[in-house]
């Protein structure tokens, strides 16, 4: 349990000189959090694609790691140089504690040690990688050391805490202005670049390749300013050899990490995503954290520091925000302007999360592991960079030594797949606001659902309104009217939209990283609203039976518990939405060329055999916009009671079979982690 005492004091006075200012353990925790997630993310990245990097625009959980490491370096020299006597001195040691920082960076990650296949060392000082993680901390570090030592001015008072540390802020904004100057001012010229393969490495030249720009203020992979700032003052064979960009759909890149020849020429180019221009926003992200490390050094009541946190936080989402929409990509591997503002918003928000249950409510125990890695953090970093810790657990094995953790990918065919897997679908993906593609497939999803739920309520309406038990198409044709109508909207809509019609299939898609959080969120808004009007078209045209007869709504039948309900919509929306992968998947449809075709016809099938076993429990959901659309136009107390069931029901039998069709029968966990340990560079 966790050991619930305030650490802090909770006024707003500082300790006396002879009392010792108790430590701020939420800064730890934090700091072991994002070493955590650093570890989560490099390994578990490649078996969950949901939390790696971002190919290029948009977000994901690791575009968060590197930003948190720079927030919590100026929130610590906020407390470092909270009183700085001499600052020649002090400046001195900041310098020299950056210099050790970036040679261990440059030592770690310059190519010096080989990988976790090889036990050699050394690297060609021609291809010597200079910038990487510690090498940009240690940029920050020592612009925001500098900036605290000299630029500061040591009176607080909270109504001149703006005028306090002024120069700050016109730094962060000098910095930011350089860098939007720089990425959209600056000429990009046509370029090229040369690429030696394993093969021909020790021959004199490589493969050549053009790059055609001649463009100004362009933010893609190949043309802008931060790549081209890099290739003219680091070179070519110092940049990061296997840039996250590669993974995007243009550039077909294998499940061996390998770039197809008929990909766009900078597919093949290096790129560094802790390059130049981009440090100077990196920098902006510790001189951010520098002003809320002033709130806590300054501020002692708790309640006080939280709210001057969460006013920070939210000055930097929303004007984030509207940058992002407005044209400015969130893009980590530029670190855009729009980028640094929303993830150091996130930080802040993070960490106020962090204080407030660790430092306030005193939850020490149960956030000890992530504090102890707060307070070890270099060192497990240079374990877990250097592949030492790697190395050391592969070694472990079950009786022979070919039983170690150590995994091959399945299928090394002679000639390779037969079949392509599409990319992963970035998680936020700002670009398919301005595509009419977009906008297209949510007015077939909207008009897809309309039809679904007007000709299936409808027909239950139908049914009940019959006195005979000969009369009306039976729970029999119920079935066929929404399996029917699945399979005709499907074939109708699958070019468009991919045919979801349906939330639970779009969040069973979205996990699976075929749609982006965008285009599954819009999806599910389309679908309900689609459903709505498809259900108030039914009690427009069926008034008079529409009441009575229960407005074909979804709620738990007499006889039945809640929990069966429960799961009998988990194991139905679980059959829809594993037929759904099923028929969709790239595997079967390179073998079986007769599966694109026939496609939604399984789909359809599995709708209608879900609801003959399933009408009597429910009256089948197994797609929560169907019951959220009859529930709105019914508006009874009973619908809206059971009304959970039909979401949270369909959602978690959409997660299991994702899971058990991604996981388990494709090998995604075990063909990714395969790849990874092969591959020499990691």
């Amino acid at each position: 349990m966790a050991d619930r005492v305030p650490l802090l004091n909770t006024d707003d006075e500082e300790p006396s000189a002879g009392q010792r200012s108790p430590r701020v353990a939420s800064l730890d925790v934090f700091r072991g959090l994002s070493v955590f997630l650093m570890m989560l993310v490099d390994y578990g990245g490649s078996i969950f694609p949901i939390i790696a990097h971002s190919p290029w625009n948009g977000v994901h959980l690791a575009d968060f790691v590197m930003p948190f490491f720079l927030f919590i370096v100026g929130v610590s020299l906020a407390l470092v140089y909270k009183k700085v006597t001499n600052r020649v001195e002090a400046s001195w040691k900041a310098v020299v504690r950056a210099v050790k920082l970036f040679l261990l960076g440059v030592l770690l990650q310059g190519g010096y040690l080989h990988g976790i296949t090889s036990l050699t060392y050394g690297v060609d000082v021609d291809r010597i990688r200079w910038f990487g993680i510690l090498q940009r901390i240690s940029i920050g570090y020592v612009v925001t050391a500098l900036c605290e030592i000299w630029l500061s001015q040591r009176t607080w008072q909270e109504w001149h805490f703006i005028k306090s540390y002024c120069w700050h802020w016109s730094l962060a904004i000098f910095l930011s202005v350089m860098y939007v100057a720089l990425s959209y001012g600056l000429y990009v010229p046509d370029w090229q670049f040369e690429v030696s393969s394993a093969s021909d490495a020790l021959l004199a030249a490589g493969t050549s390749y053009l790059v055609k720009c001649s463009v100004r203020g362009d933010l893609g992979p190949a043309c802008n300013a931060a790549g081209m700032i890099d290739r003219y003052i680091i070179g070519n064979n110092h940049l990061y050899a296997k840039p996250v960009y590669r993974n995007l759909k243009d550039c077909n890149m294998s499940t061996g990490g390998q770039v197809s020849e008929n990909s766009p020429s900078w597919c093949h180019a290096p790129f560094d995503p802790e390059g130049i221009l981009s440090s100077l926003t990196a920098a902006v992200t510790c001189i951010i954290g520098l002003q809320y490390g002033h709130v806590l050094a300054n501020l002692w009541d708790p309640k006080r520091r939280l709210d001057n946190w969460l006013l920070f936080s939210a000055s930097m989402f929303v004007p984030g925000i509207f940058l992002a929409l407005v044209g400015v990509p969130v893009n980590k591997s530029l670190c855009t302007v729009s980028y640094m503002l929303i993830t150091s918003s996130a930080s802040g928000v993070t960490f106020c999360a962090l204080y407030l249950l660790v430092d306030v409510y005193g939850y020490r125990r149960s956030t000890s592991l992530l504090e102890w890695m707060g307070k070890h953090s270099l060192s497990i970093f240079v374990l877990v960079t250097s592949n030492v810790a790697v190395i050391a657990l592969q070694g472990f094995y079950w009786k022979i030594p070919e039983n170690n953790i150590e995994v091959s990918e399945e299928g090394h065919a002679p000639h390779g797949k037969d079949y392509v897997d599409a990319p992963p679908a970035p998680l936020l993906d700002m670009a398919e606001l301005k595509l009419w593609s977009f906008y297209r497939a949510l007015i077939a999803e909207f008009i897809a659902t309309l039809l679904f739920l007007y000709v299936t309520v409808a027909t239950v309406i139908g049914h009940k309104k019959q006195t005979g038990p000969c009369d009306g198409v039976g729970p029999l044709g119920i079935a066929w009217a929404f399996g029917g109508m699945i399979f005709v909207l499907v074939y109708c809509t699958a070019g468009i939209s991919g045919g979801h019609v349906n939330p639970a299939v779009t969040f069973g898609l979205f996990l699976a990283r075929k749609v982006s959080l965008i285009r599954a969120v819009s999806y599910m808004i389309a679908q309900c609203l689609g459903a709505i009007c498809g259900v108030g078209l039914v009690k427009a045209f069926m008034k008079p039976f529409y009441n009575s007869l229960e407005g074909g709504t979804n709620t738990v039948n007499v006889g039945y518990s809640t929990g069966t309900a429960l799961g009998a919509e988990i194991v139905g929306t679980f059959v829809l939405v594993y037929t759904v992968f099923s028929a969709t998947d790239p595997k079967r449809r390179a073998r079986d060329s007769h599966v694109p075709v026939l496609a939604p016809l399984p789909i359809g099938f599995a709708v209608f055999m879900v609801h003959l076993a399933t009408i009597p429990i429910t009256g089948t959901g197994i797609n929560p916009a169907r019951s959220f659309g009859a529930a709105v136009i019914y508006n009874n107390d009973k619908v809206w009671d059971d009304q959970w069931i039909f979401w949270v029901g369909p959602f978690a039998g959409a997660l299991a079979a994702a899971a058990y069709h991604q996981y388990i029968l494709r090998a995604a966990a075990i063909k990714a982690l395969g790849s990874f340990r092969s591959n020499p560079s990691n």
